[in-house]
C-alpha cells in the first residue's frame, strides 16, 4: 500500500516538473531596411577639415570624403522566438477526477461492454488532456533568426565614407590677409591621404607686421563649395624679437636695476618671446626666461626652425676701469677750489624710449675725470640721476645755486638724455618715468638759470637725442643761446645735430668702450692733455663723426656755440 502511494506521488512529481518548449515567428518591423537591396543614386565628393595647425605642424589637411546617398528597399522583418511551456496543476487534478469518476462507472455500473469501452475511452482521453493543456513559463527568448518577407516601400540614405581622388577634379585655395589676397594655388597636393597645405611653405614671416591677434583668411574651393578658415599667425609661425637698440640690458627681473643686469646684447640680437606686457619682453635665453625692455627691440613671426638659429650678440660685462679710457687719468692742474661741476644724467628710461645703457657709467666717467683730470673738489660736483620731474632737477639745481655764495671761478656742466622740442622751441629734457607733462624738464629755463649764476666760465657738454621727428632745425643753436647771450665767456658743446643721434661706442665683435662716442672723446681728449676748448672741439670733431661712420655707418657732427679761448684748468 505504502509502495503504491510513493509510486503515485513519483508520478506527481515527474508530471509536475515536465516541461517542453516551441518556437515561433514574431513580426518585429513593417518597415525594416534591406541593406542587400539597394540602388546608388548620387555620389558627391567634398573635404572635410583634418589634424591642427601647429609651430610644430603648419600644415593645413583636409581629408576627401564622399557624400553617397543610397535607396533601399523596406520589408516585413520576423524574428524567431523559442518559448518554454509547463503542466498546469489545476488542469492535471481536474483531468485526472473526471478520469477516475468515468473509470469508476465504467467498474462499478452494470453496462453493456461497449460502453465500459467508452468509459475507459473517456478517462484515458480526460487523463491526456490534463497533461497537454500547459502554461507558457518566463519570457519568450530570442534565437537571434530573422527574415525579411514582402516589400512595404523605399527609404534613401546618405552615407559618408573616404574617397580617392578622381583626375582632374582638385581643390584650389587662396589666402588672404587684411582682405587682400597674397596667396593664389590652382592646385593643392594629395599626399597621404589628404590634401594638405605648407603654410610655411606658402607664406614668407617677413611680409606680416607683428600682431600677436592677426589672423589669415584661406579659402579653399572643390565641387562648386567654398571652405574658409580663419587661422591666426600665432598657429603656425612662432614669436622672436630683435634688439633694435645699439645695446640693450638683458635682465633677471622686469625692472629697471642695475644689479639684475646678466649681460648687454647688441644690435640684431634675436630671442624667442615667451610673453610680453606694456613695457617688457620676457625672452629665453638659453633655457632661461629673461627680460628686456619693450623699447629696446622689436616682435617678429618666423617659424619655429628659426630658433635653432638666433643670432644672439652678447657684450661682455666689462667693470668700470677696465675700459682704456677709465684708468690712468692724468692730473692736469692742482687743486682748484674755485671751479664747480653740474652732473645730469638719464638712463632708465621705460616704455616708448630705449634705456640709455651707458648714461650712468658716462655720467661717472665725467665725474672722474672733473675730480682726477681737472682737480674740481668731491664736494664741488652736484649730480642729478635719472631725474623724473622738474621738482627733482631744481632742487638739485638749487643745491649748486646755495654753495655758489661769491663769484667762481668756473662751471662745467654735463647732460645727457632724450630731448624733444616743446612750446616755442623750447628743448624738453625728457624725465625717465614717463606720463606728464611734469616730467618734461624745460632746458632752456635750466640753462638760462646756468647762466646767470655767479661764475666767470661755464662750459656745457650737451649728450642729447633728440626723440621729436617733427622738431625744425635751428633749436640747438637757441638753447646754446641761453648760456653764451647772458655769458660771453661761455661755450655749449652739443653731441650731435637735431636731426642726429648720439651713438654708443659699442658694436658686435668689435670694439667694446662703453660709452657714448661723445663722452668718451671728451674724455679722450683731457687724457690727451687737450684742456682748452679749442683743441678739445678740434679732437671731437675729428674723431666723433669718424667713428659714428665707421661703427654704425651714420653722421654724427658736433655742434658748438660760444667762446672757444676757454680753458678748462688754469
Amino acid at each position: 500500500m505504502i509502495k503504491n502511494r510513493l509510486s503515485v506521488l513519483l508520478a506527481v512529481f515527474i508530471i509536475l516538473t515536465t516541461a517542453c518548449s516551441s518556437s515561433k515567428w514574431v513580426v518585429e518591423n513593417q518597415n525594416e531596411i534591406d541593406r542587400n537591396d539597394f540602388e546608388l543614386i548620387e555620389s558627391v565628393q567634398f573635404l572635410e577639415r583634418s589634424g591642427q595647425t601647429t609651430p610644430d605642424n603648419p600644415i593645413v589637411s583636409f581629408n576627401l570624403k564622399a557624400a553617397n546617398t543610397f535607396q533601399y528597399a523596406q520589408r516585413v522583418r520576423t524574428d524567431r522566438y523559442i518559448q518554454r511551456y509547463t503542466p498546469s496543476l489545476k488542469s492535471i487534478l481536474l483531468g485526472v477526477a473526471g478520469a477516475g469518476l468515468a473509470t469508476s462507472a465504467a467498474i462499478v455500473v452494470d453496462q453493456p461492454e461497449i460502453n465500459k469501452q467508452v468509459l475507459f475511452g473517456t478517462a484515458g482521453f480526460l487523463t491526456l488532456s490534463s497533461f497537454l493543456n500547459m502554461k507558457p513559463t518566463g519570457d519568450p527568448t530570442p534565437t537571434g533568426e530573422s527574415r525579411l518577407l514582402r516589400k512595404t516601400g523605399t527609404i534613401t540614405e546618405t552615407d559618408t565614407v573616404r574617397a580617392a581622388p578622381i583626375a582632374g577634379n582638385t581643390p584650389s585655395y587662396t589666402v588672404y590677409y587684411n582682405r587682400e589676397a597674397i596667396v593664389l594655388r590652382n592646385d593643392i597636393p594629395y599626399v597621404n591621404g589628404s590634401y594638405s597645405i605648407n603654410l610655411i611653405d606658402e607664406l614668407n614671416p617677413e611680409n606680416f607686421e607683428y600682431d600677436s591677434s592677426d589672423a589669415i583668411t584661406l579659402e579653399v574651393y572643390f565641387n562648386d563649395v567654398t571652405y574658409q578658415e580663419t587661422i591666426a599667425l600665432s598657429d603656425f609661425f612662432e614669436s622672436f624679437v630683435v634688439v633694435s637698440s645699439d645695446v640693450t640690458a638683458l635682465r633677471d627681473e622686469p625692472e629697471l636695476d642695475s644689479r639684475n643686469i646678466l649681460t648687454d646684447l647688441a644690435n640684431g640680437s634675436q630671442m624667442k618671446l615667451v610673453s610680453e606686457d606694456s613695457l617688457w619682453y620676457k625672452v629665453l635665453y638659453g633655457i632661461s626666461e629673461t627680460w628686456i625692455s619693450k623699447s629696446d627691440a622689436y616682435p617678429i613671426w618666423r617659424p619655429s626652425e628659426f630658433a635653432s638659429q638666433l643670432n644672439i650678440i652678447a657684450i661682455p660685462n666689462i667693470p668700470f676701469g677696465n675700459v682704456d679710457i677709465e684708468s690712468n687719468i692724468p692730473r692736469l692742474t692742482s687743486q682748484n677750489d674755485s671751479a664747480y661741476a653740474f652732473v645730469i644724467a638719464n638712463r632708465e628710461y621705460q616704455g616708448a624710449y630705449s634705456e640709455r645703457t651707458y648714461a650712468e657709467r658716462d655720467a661717472r666717467l665725467m665725474e672722474e675725470y672733473f675730480q682726477n683730470a681737472l682737480s674740481i673738489p668731491a664736494n664741488h660736483i652736484y649730480r642729478a640721476i635719472n631725474v623724473e620731474t622738474r621738482q627733482q632737477l631744481a632742487r638739485a639745481y638749487n643745491r649748486l645755486a646755495t654753495s655758489l655764495r661769491s663769484e667762481q671761478k668756473r662751471l662745467i656742466v654735463y647732460v645727457s638724455g632724450y630731448v624733444k622740442t616743446g612750446i616755442n622751441d623750447d628743448v624738453l629734457l625728457l624725465g625717465t618715468n614717463r606720463g606728464s607733462n611734469e616730467q618734461e624738464l624745460n632746458l632752456n629755463a635750466f640753462f638760462e638759470g646756468l647762466s646767470k649764476l655767479p661764475v666767470k666760465e661755464i662750459v656745457v657738454f650737451a649728450d642729447l637725442d633728440n626723440v621729436d621727428e617733427k622738431a625744425e632745425q635751428g633749436y640747438i643753436e637757441k638753447l646754446g643761446n641761453q648760456i653764451v647771450d647772458n655769458q660771453p665767456n661761455s661755450a655749449v658743446i652739443f653731441a650731435s645735430t637735431e636731426i642726429q643721434n648720439s651713438g654708443m661706442y659699442s658694436v658686435p665683435n668689435g670694439e667694446q668702450k662703453r660709452h657714448s662716442i661723445f663722452t668718451y672723446f671728451i674724455a679722450d681728449a683731457l687724457k690727451n692733455r687737450q684742456s682748452d676748448i679749442t683743441a678739445l672741439v678740434n679732437h671731437l670733431q675729428r674723431n666723433v663723426d669718424y667713428t659714428s661712420r665707421k661703427l654704425h655707418n651714420r653722421p654724427q657732427h658736433i655742434v658748438y656755440i660760444g667762446k672757444s679761448d676757454i680753458s678748462l684748468v688754469d
